[in-house]
């Protein structure tokens, strides 16, 4: 109900990301882009709740992001690029269990270093190499929220490489959806991150009872 509740603004999401992956390059700055705004959507945050309060965020993210949405691009389609070939060379010689494990063990690898590299780039500062560790750090301490959302995302990105051949309609909705999917969870282990229980403070209170 509350995603259904969204679509008018994710929809109108997806028209600026569009806008943004225009120069094809800037894909991975349009993707951060928008994962600045789906955590806030997420967030039920006041800034976004208005098409112009989107479109404003966007394009800040947007300009902010340029560098490290650029690297994080270069990086995911050399995932993408060692996939393929990977796959390619197994086809040629012929598939077999051990094959397949590493094949899906490739895979899962670059989901892990993937999946939380785009919305760590939208929501802090940091290097790009750091970036990557932490997403990888995320996946493991948070792994099984991590691979919940995976199994989502990757119906999602079923649905969206089917609908391709129906007039691009899933480019229409489905890439931002996949954002906002993450950002649900995302969202959360960035909050107990920068919000950590007061353990120590707890702890003291205990000794003195």
């Amino acid at each position: 109900m509350n995603l259904i509740k969204k679509l008018p603004r994710l929809f109108w999401l997806n028209i600026l990301w569009l806008i943004g992956c225009i120069p094809v390059i800037t894909i991975g700055v349009s993707t951060c882009a928008a994962y600045a705004v789906t955590l806030r959507l997420a967030d039920e945050d006041e800034e976004v709740s208005s098409m112009r309060g989107i479109a404003a965020r966007f394009f800040k993210a947007y300009k902010q992001d340029l560098l490290q949405g650029f690297l994080i691009l270069i990086f995911t389609l050399a995932c993408g690029a060692g996939g393929y070939f990977i796959f390619k060379a197994f086809q040629e010689s012929g598939f077999n269990i051990i094959k397949i494990a590493v094949f899906a063990g490739y895979v899962l690898l670059a989901f892990v270093f993937n999946m939380y590299s785009y919305p760590l780039i939208a929501r802090y500062s940091n290097t790009f190499v750091n970036t990557l560790r932490n997403s990888v750090a995320l996946f493991l301490q948070y792994v099984n929220s991590s691979l919940k959302t995976l199994v989502i995302v990757v119906v999602e990105l079923v649905i969206l490489y089917f609908t391709r051949y129906a007039f691009f309609v899933g480019f229409v909705i489905l890439p931002v959806v996949i954002f906002y999917t993450v950002s649900l969870t995302v969202k959360d282990i960035f909050v107990k991150l920068e919000n950590p229980a007061p353990v120590e403070e707890e702890t003291e209170e205990n000794s003195e009872d």
